[in-house]
């Protein structure tokens, strides 16, 4: 086909899942930007201490729940909205039903956590007692953060099924600045309390922005209900396999936290500064690719079947690995004077940089592994066989335990961040294997 400006007028105007891709990247790369900033100013502002230990333990255990669900319905929810729109069914009900159900349950969540946790983080962490309270009053101020994240993702999976992308991909931006602010203004007077005050402030302002998108959307009309109904009962079905995968597979972070502080004091820090690095290279190359193409896998399924399904992911893994490789041989080449620019003008004393660079090392040899194994995991909610994307998570935790444990006592963090990379190549292979036999 002879290209001419008319028709790359028209290609570019149409459905394209290379576009949406690079622009979402865009946008998505700019919005997350400013929160990968965030441990920086962190780390200059309060260095590592036993208090930022709690607080990136309390934040930990926040994220553990809320990854739970958040990633779940923002992507099941697409194949959901699709169908429905091709039948012309009610959408805003549908969103309104999964926003008001979703609110009551994570706040039953949150309170059963806080009601619990004490004991529990005496028993597995080997915290000092004022830790321990000090863990429990962060998570007090941050639980309404579990219901901003899950009730946000739920507006960006609707937003991202109109192939509406840029706005969510950009919303986490006010998030974090939000929260430098926060912490910036009151970090003499509250001290690790103004980063969790920042965290729920800038939720809010997430979700009262994508809400406005929302309810823009022609013909969209957003009706909150409480009552489940038979649809909500099929995307709770269709969600569930991958929520107890998702339960799973969010452990990992907290039993890494947790083995941490086994090691000695500062690990916990060390692990987070160094997996903020390592999620640098992992965003930027999923956050658009796996957002965009499950709306056009979706809709090209229903074309060409499971055959062109296996097409686009072959396609897919090929190029991942020619981008994505040269980009983390250059980052591992470059770590130390990377970890300086980012840690080094702080209160991170000398030592303290090498460990994180150390650590960092060992979380980059996973990155291709980690992207490649996203990419599967959306041809399987394509094919809606969220049970195997379940399985891989159960056998990715057990695994990442016992890594752990065979690692951290000759490697100390970096061990930590070698079994990451370990389970990432796992469930890749599993996953790729699974999907060939299905």
């Amino acid at each position: 086909m002879k290209l001419t400006p008319a028709s790359l007028k028209k290609k570019l105007s149409g459905p394209s899942l290379a576009r949406d891709a690079l622009t979402t990247t865009g946008w998505s790369t700019i919005g997350k930007a400013v929160g990968f900033v965030i441990p920086f100013f962190l780390a200059a502002w309060f260095g590592v201490t036993e208090e930022t230990d709690a607080f990136f333990f309390a934040y930990g255990l926040i994220l553990f729940f809320s990854v739970i669900f958040a990633p779940v319905v923002e992507s099941v929810i697409v194949p959901f909205i699709a169908e429905a729109e091709a039948r012309s069914e009610d959408i805003g009900r549908f969103v309104g039903n999964i926003l008001a159900v979703a609110a009551f349950g994570l706040a039953v969540l949150a309170g059963l956590m806080l009601l619990s946790i004490k004991p529990i983080l005496t028993v597995a962490t080997r915290f000092e007692a004022a830790g321990i309270e000090l863990v429990y009053r962060l998570l007090l101020i941050s639980s309404p953060l579990l219901i901003l994240l899950v009730l946000t993702s739920v507006l960006a999976g609707t937003l991202n099924a109109y192939k509406k992308f840029s706005v969510p991909a950009i919303a986490p931006a006010f998030r974090a600045v939000v929260v430098i602010i926060f912490t910036f203004l009151l970090k003499d007077k509250l001290g690790v309390y103004a980063i969790a005050l920042g965290y729920v402030a800038g939720g809010v302002l997430r979700l009262t922005v994508l809400l406005s998108v929302a309810r823009a959307i022609p013909g969209f009309q957003l009706r909150i209900s409480a009552r489940v109904s038979p649809k909500l009962r099929a995307f709770i079905k269709t969600s569930s396999y991958q929520v107890i995968g998702m339960a799973a597979l969010s452990l990992n972070p907290v039993v890494d936290k947790i083995m941490a502080s086994w090691i000695g004091p500062g690990n916990v820090s060390i692990i987070y500064y160094a997996d903020r690095l390592y999620m640098i290279p992992c965003v930027i190359f999923t956050s658009g690719l796996i957002i965009t193409i499950l709306s056009h896998w979706s809709s090209r399924y229903q074309v060409s079947g499971r055959e062109g399904l296996n097409k686009d992911l072959r396609r897919a893994g090929k190029k991942i690995v020619m981008f994505v490789l040269p980009v983390v041989l250059l980052m591992i080449l470059f770590h130390r004077p990377l970890v300086n620019l980012a840690f080094g003008r702080g209160e991170m004393t000398r030592e303290e940089l090498i460990a994180v660079g150390n650590t960092w090392i060992f979380f980059l040899f996973g990155v291709v592994f980690y992207v490649l194994k996203q990419v599967y995991v959306r041809g399987f909610i394509v094919l809606k066989h969220t049970r195997i994307i379940m399985k891989a998570a159960l056998y990715s935790t057990v695994l990442n335990v016992i890594f752990n444990y065979l690692l951290m006592t000759p490697l100390a963090a970096a061990g930590i961040a070698l079994a990451t990379t370990l389970v990432n190549a796992f469930a890749f292979i599993y996953l790729r294997a699974s999907f060939q036999r299905t």
